[in-house]
């Protein structure tokens, strides 16, 4: 037995007032003469035993009442059955994804176990909780609850590594506390990376199930085509659970609806279908299907937008007439220029300048040249046979790339392609190794290697990039290259032109860092927001001489459209998705292990927690004990003769 308050055992040294009571007696007796006492003497001495064992017994309860009493303010108790008892440090880890989304017995399983969690942490208790994105350290249940009430779904899912990293350092480094790790959540697809906390630290698992697993999502639309009067998109689709025939699909731009249709289910569960519409732009495009599963994947939203041109300017109009084949409008706006006669305002708002074969590069075009690739212009040169060779090197030099060295007039072979560069990526579903090679008849040599995009049989590069700048080192004129008439001229300066701005995509995920290139000229100061009809932010952003990059890593926190607002003008709608990797409510079956305790529940943790913490108070018992020798002193003084 131990004691909350020993110190005030002391007290039981006040035992020794009764006593001393008891052995000093201060009544006084008188002696009455009787003329004949001898018939008394027996019953005199029957009444002096009577009173000695009353005051006797008086003394007993006295000092047992007193002992009680002492004992009762001391607060002894049973130490819990774990042993010695500790402070209580507690870590939570709420899983906040959208498949906390499912509805279990009691409700939607997020806000069931936010519900049961306020209800079971004691109002006194400060605790720790995090959850996929956020972090609420040495918190009370009262701000808890201010928090967690309006609590909405994370597009992130962490993984048990991470969780568990988390976990250990919210814990304090101190060996004096019983420390507790509650994670709450679904435990999709982590079944095989479960691993308890540590020895010290007791890892328990509140595993939720949902009730209903069938669930139908929506996975992906993309633009097959998008002529001058039809836009044919793509949709695809999953089911999960119990077989479902067929699938009502409906295509809307904002609350109008466009088209709907109900699409069959292959065997597969899988399912594809397309919508040939106007081709108009639709800025708030959204797919739906009806569902009794998760919600989060049967809204699709997706964005197309006008087109905007993107502003190339050619310098040199000798042989150009494969770049006007290429850089065709509406995707194009191409601008040709005479090396003679250079407007240096439309340089000053292209996005892409192609420097085509011209002899001589003027010595103010340089300056600017350089200024408008450090604005993030795109610049591609592609040198003549006959070029002053100083002025090129006068401009790669001042670009900080390789310069030209001398002219070889051997014939070469372009044989190598990195498949990974942007250019090509998108291009080849594999890598080609057998092809028409492209040739040149001369080419110049570079002053330092460096790695090519495309590359002749000797590993030289034939096109490499740097910084924004595509430099050829050969002449594509049809006396020196017929790489003109090779399959790899479209994509190739397609793509550089394409790289210029970013094509509006139909959709971005949610929490996928991604950058995006916008057309537009900002004045000093000024900024762009991204709005929705619900919040409106400023991105991270970078203005240059044409454009602004929009950097876009954290935020936006939910799925929706945001318009791209510069002032009040909508420069171009962006969609965002969630992922679907928690669409199919995989039923994982969580077993004990050493140092992991599963539940079904938050109760039954916090029961569990309790019941190993619990301390068996005994103070109330002496306080009765107290008041059941009062009552029996009483008893004695008043009922004993």
């Amino acid at each position: 037995m131990y004691f909350k308050y020993p110190e005030l055992l002391y007290a039981l040294v006040l035992l020794v007032i009764p006593v001393l009571v008891h052995l000093f007696q201060l009544r006084k007796f008188r002696t009455t003469q009787f003329t004949n006492v001898k018939f008394l003497k027996k019953t005199v001495l029957q009444t002096r035993k009577s009173s000695r064992l009353k005051k006797f017994l008086t003394l007993c309860t006295r000092l047992l009442l007193l002992t009680c009493l002492i004992i009762a303010f001391a607060q002894p108790y049973f130490p819990p059955a774990s042993g010695e008892i500790k402070d209580t440090e507690t870590v939570v880890y709420l899983d906040d994804s959208y498949s906390m989304q499912a509805r279990g017995k009691s409700g939607v399983l997020l806000r069931r176990s936010v519900q049961d969690l306020l209800e079971n942490i004691p109002e006194e208790e400060i605790i720790t909780l995090f959850t996929n994105d956020e972090e609420y350290q040495n918190i009370s249940v009262a701000s808890l609850r201010e928090r967690l009430q309006d609590r909405n779904f994370s597009p992130k899912e962490l993984s048990w590594r991470a969780i568990e990293l988390k976990a250990r350092n919210f814990f304090r480094n101190s060996s004096d506390s019983q420390r507790n790790f509650i994670a709450i959540s679904d435990f999709q697809h982590v079944e095989d990376s479960l691993t308890a906390l540590g020895d010290d630290i007791n890892t328990f698992l509140v595993q939720l199930r949902p009730e209903n697993e069938n669930n139908v999502a929506l996975d992906s639309a993309w633009v097959t085509s998008r002529g001058l009067d039809v836009t044919v998109l793509n949709v695809s689709f999953s089911a999960y659970g119990d077989r479902q025939e067929e699938v009502a699909i409906g295509l809307y731009d904002g609350d109008r609806m466009l088209a709907r249709k109900t699409v069959t289910l292959d065997e597969g569960l899988r399912g594809n279908t397309t919508f040939n519409l106007a081709a108009d732009a639709i800025p708030h495009g959204r797919i739906e299907v009806e569902d009794n599963g998760l919600q989060f994947d049967n809204r699709f939203f997706f964005s197309i937008n006008e087109i905007a041109p993107v502003n190339i300017v050619a310098i040199g109009d000798s042989e150009a007439d494969y770049l006007q084949r290429i850089y065709s409008s509406p995707e194009f706006n191409l601008s040709i220029l005479p090396e003679n006669n250079i407007d240096f305002n439309l340089l000053s708002q292209a996005n892409v300048i192609i420097l085509n074969q011209p002899q001589k590069i003027p010595f103010s075009m340089l300056t600017l040249l350089q200024e408008l690739v450090k604005e993030q212009v795109l610049l591609v040169i592609v040198p003549s046979v006959e070029a002053e060779i100083g002025d090129y090197n006068a401009l790669l030099k001042n670009l900080d790339l390789p310069v030209f060295t001398a002219l070889n007039t051997q014939e070469k072979l372009i044989t190598d392609i990195i498949f990974e560069h942007p250019l090509y990526s998108s291009v080849f579903n594999e890598k080609v190794s057998n092809f028409e090679y492209p040739k040149v008849q001369s080419s110049y040599l570079l002053s330092k290697t460096t790695t090519g995009i495309l590359k002749y049989q000797s590993g030289q590069p034939f096109l490499f990039e740097q910084d924004n700048v595509f430099v050829f080192t050969a002449a594509l004129n049809q006396e020196n290259s017929n790489f003109k008439n090779s399959p790899l001229i479209v994509p190739t300066f397609y793509n550089i032109g394409n790289l210029a701005i970013s094509r509006p995509s139909l959709y971005s995920v949610l929490g996928d860092s991604h950058t995006i290139g916008i057309q537009a000229n900002l004045q000093k100061d000024e900024i762009l927001k991204l709005s929705s009809s619900e919040t409106t932010f400023i991105p991270q952003q970078q203005s240059f001489q044409n454009k602004v990059e929009i950097l876009l890593d954290e935020l936006p926190k939910e799925p929706g459209h945001y318009d791209v607002l510069q002032e009040e003008k909508v420069l171009r709608s962006l969609s965002f998705n969630v992922s679907r990797s928690e669409s199919d409510p995989v039923n994982t079956e969580l077993n004990e292990r050493e140092g992991i305790f599963v539940h079904s529940s938050v109760p039954e943790v916090f029961s569990e927690i309790k019941s190993a913490n619990e301390v068996d108070s005994l103070w109330k018992w002496f306080v009765i004990f107290t008041l059941f020798f009062l009552i029996t002193e009483i008893f004695i003084l008043k009922f004993l003769k």
